[in-house]
């Protein structure tokens, strides 16, 4: 695979490991794409989820602890993605990170809808 200057489209492009997908044709290459959607989709989701604090307790530490690793793992790996300098690849990041954005915002209103406030029932003010 050729060193690239700057960023530049094509399907031969290596992904996370060595030889992966490049030279085993678009099937690869559009699978691959599929997997980075879904971990910046999932990257998206977890950055807005928020992040209690723990109790003092050693199961809820280590519980805490292995959420904070999962979430820096995957914005890793999502990085590492994004650095191949691929036009496609980065696209694809970008869009993941709105879909994710835009999933957990429909999720969240509507199972958890904002209550309305009642109008008085009278004119006067209180």
């Amino acid at each position: 695979m050729a060193q690239h200057g700057g960023f530049w489209f094509g399907t031969d492009v290596d992904i996370l490991f060595t030889g992966w997908p490049s030279g085993h044709g678009y099937f690869h290459f559009y699978m691959a794409l599929v997997l980075v959607f879904m971990l910046s989709m999932c990257a998206q989701m977890y950055a807005m989820t928020p992040m209690t604090s723990p109790k003092m307790v050693p199961k809820s530490l280590i519980q805490h602890a292995a959420l904070h690793c999962l979430r820096t793992f995957i914005n890793f790996l999502v990085l590492l993605c994004v650095i191949t300098f691929n036009l496609g690849v980065l696209i694809t990041v970008l869009l993941g990170h709105v879909g994710g954005y835009v999933a957990l915002t429909m999720y969240i209103h509507y199972h958890f809808p904002a209550p309305v406030a009642d109008a008085p029932a009278n004119d006067e003010k209180a």
